[in-house]
C-alpha cells in the first residue's frame, strides 16, 4: 500500500474544509456481533432502541471492519491508524502482564487530538500492554509491585486521564487503574470459572475493590462523570469509552436479567443500550449533543463459545447473514455495527462504503486540519468526505486479519483468503480438513455475502487473484 498515496487521501487542503472541533464519544463494545444491534438485524431477538436512535441521528455503516478478528490487534489499529500485522504481534492478543504494544515513538489518535486542543480520556479495557514495576528481576505477575506506577500506559500515549482494567474482563490481574495507578492493591484471588464458558474467567490476584460484577457498572459510571466534568471547560473533548461488554464474563446487573428471551448475553447487551441512553441524556442535559459526535462501534464479532449455537436455535443470529464468528476471518469475525451519531447533522442515512475502524485516525485529523506526519496513520484513509457530505472515501481495498494472523485483502466486490481455512475457532481449522481443501479461497460478497462459495479456483477471477496477490505483497 502506497504510504505517500494514503496520506494524501486521508487529507483535504485546509481551504478545501473548515475545520471542527466537537466533542467525541467512541463506544467501542468488546465481542458484540453485527447482528446484536436491531438497527442492522431486522431480526434480531435483542432490541436495542436507544442504539438504534443513534442510527437514525447518524450513518450506519454496513460495509465496516475492524483490522482483525481479536481485541488487541483491532485496538491497536484504531487507536494508532496502522495495520496490526505490520508489528512484531502477528497473531494473538495481549495477557494482563503484557508489555506495551504501541512504541513510543508510534502517534496515537489520543495525541493527536491534545496536539490540536482537546481534552482527552480512555475509560474501560486497555488490552494493548504497559510497563508494570517490578520487584528485583522478575518480570512474571507473583513479581509485580502494584505499589509502583505502571508506566507505558494510556496516560504515556496522549490520554489525560484513564480509568479501567489491563485486559479482559475475564483476565488477570483483576485490578482497576486510575491514570498510572492501581487504585487497591491485590488482596485476593479470583478462583478460575472454566465450566460455564459464559462466566469464563482464566482466575489470579484482585484488587480489594474488584468485584467483575461491578466492572462495567463503574465503567459506565467515571464515563458519564468525565463527560459532567467537561461540561464547563473550553476545550473540546475525545472520550475513547472501550467498554467490557458483552464479553466473558457474561454478567447483566440485576435490572437487566431477564430482559430477552436469548438469556444473559441478550440482557448485557440491552445493558449497553441502556448506557448509551445515558451517555445522550447526559449530554442532552449539558447541552453538548448537538457538539458532539458519539461513534458506536465494536472490537470485533461475537465469541462462538458464550452459548451462539443455543441463540440461533432461538432465532437470533449475532452474525446476522455473515459467516463465523469472533476470531475467524470470515466476515461475522470482524465486520462490525457501525454508526457515526451527529445531533442536527444526519437523520437515518445508510452508506455501504469499505471502512476500517483504523480510518478515524485520518479522519479527525482531517476534521481537525491536521497534516498527518511521515509514517504516522500510514493505513488509514479519511471518511470525513462522507461525514461533512463533500464526497467519498478514497479507500480502495482493505487487508484485515484472523486471531492466527491468517490474512485477506478486501476490495469492494472480492475477498481474497490466503489460506484454506477459518484461522481461528470456526470450521475449517483442522490440519485434517485443510488438507482436502484449496491452499486460498475467494469469495465474491456483491453475490454471495454469507461466502458459501468458494470461487477461487474459477477462471473468470484468475485476473482479479494474481493481481488481488500482487497488490497485498506491495
Amino acid at each position: 500500500m502506497n504510504k505517500l498515496i494514503t496520506i494524501s487521501s486521508a487529507l483535504l487542503t485546509a481551504a478545501a474544509v473548515k475545520a471542527q472541533t466537537p466533542n467525541i464519544v467512541f463506544i467501542l463494545a468488546d465481542d458484540l456481533g453485527y447482528g446484536d444491534i436491531s438497527a442492522f438485524n431486522p431480526e434480531s431477538k435483542i432490541h436495542t432502541p436507544n442504539i438504534d436512535k443513534l442510527a437514525e441521528h447518524g450513518i450506519a455503516f454496513t460495509d465496516a471492519h475492524a483490522s482483525s478478528a481479536l481485541s488487541t490487534p483491532s485496538r491497536y489499529s484504531l487507536l494508532t491508524g496502522k495495520y496490526p500485522w505490520r508489528t512484531k504481534l502477528k497473531r494473538g492478543g495481549l495477557d494482563g502482564d503484557s508489555p506495551a504494544m504501541i512504541d513510543p515513538e508510534r502517534c496515537t489518535i489520543a495525541q493527536m487530538f491534545s496536539a490540536n486542543g482537546y481534552n482527552t480520556a480512555c475509560i474501560g479495557k486497555w488490552h494493548l500492554g504497559w510497563s508494570w514495576g517490578y520487584t528485583g528481576n522478575g518480570r512474571s505477575m507473583k513479581d509485580i509491585d502494584f505499589s509502583l506506577p505502571i508506566k507505558n500506559g494510556p496516560t504515556d500515549r496522549g490520554f489525560n486521564y484513564y480509568f479501567g482494567i489491563p485486559a479482559s474482563l475475564d483476565i488477570s490481574p483483576y485490578v482497576y487503574v486510575e491514570n498510572d495507578e492501581v487504585t487497591s492493591i491485590p488482596d485476593h484471588v479470583i478462583e478460575p470459572q472454566k465450566k460455564n464458558l459464559a462466566l469464563l474467567m482464566h482466575g489470579g490476584l484482585a484488587g480489594a475493590d474488584f468485584k467483575p460484577e461491578e466492572c462495567f457498572p463503574n465503567i459506565i459510571r467515571h464515563g458519564l462523570n468525565y463527560i459532567n466534568e467537561q461540561k464547563g471547560s473550553k476545550k473540546p473533548f475525545f472520550l475513547y469509552l472501550p467498554i467490557t461488554a458483552p464479553h466473558t464474563p457474561i454478567l447483566p446487573s440485576k435490572e437487566f436479567q431477564g430482559k430477552t428471551s436469548i438469556g444473559p448475553y441478550g440482557d448485557f447487551v440491552v445493558m449497553i443500550d441502556d448506557m448509551v441512553q445515558q451517555i445522550v441524556e447526559t449530554l442532552k442535559k449539558n447541552n453538548q449533543l448537538e457538539n458532539t459526535i458519539i461513534i458506536f462501534t465494536s472490537d470485533n464479532g461475537c465469541a462462538p463459545y458464550i452459548g451462539v449455537e443455543e441463540m440461533e436455535n432461538k432465532g437470533h443470529h449475532p452474525s446476522y447473514i455473515y459467516r463465523g464468528y469472533k476470531n475467524d476471518i470470515y466476515e461475522g469475525g470482524h465486520r462490525n455495527p457501525l454508526i457515526v451519531s451527529w445531533q442536527g447533522k444526519y437523520t437515518n442515512e445508510t452508506n455501504s462504503s469499505l471502512v476500517s475502524l483504523t480510518d478515524f485516525y485520518a479522519t479527525f485529523a482531517q476534521m481537525v486540519n491536521y497534516q498527518l506526519k511521515d509514517e504516522e496513520a500510514v493505513d488509514s484513509y479519511s471518511i470525513w468526505p462522507i461525514l461533512s457530505k463533500k464526497g467519498n472515501s478514497a479507500r480502495k481495498d482493505l487487508i484485515y486479519e484472523s486471531g492466527k494472523g491468517y490474512l485477506s485483502l478486501r476490495t469492494p466486490q472480492l475477498k481474497l483468503v490466503f489460506h484454506g481455512g477459518s484461522g481461528g475457532w470456526g470450521y475449517p481449522n483442522k490440519p485434517a480438513d485443510l488438507a482436502k481443501l484449496p491452499s486460498m479461497q475467494l469469495f465474491n460478497l456483491k453475490e454471495d455475502p454469507s461466502e458459501k462459495k468458494n470461487i477461487i479456483s474459477n477462471k473468470r477471477y484468475k485476473k482479479d487473484v494474481d493481481k488481488m496477490t500482487q497488490m497485498i505483497k506491495k
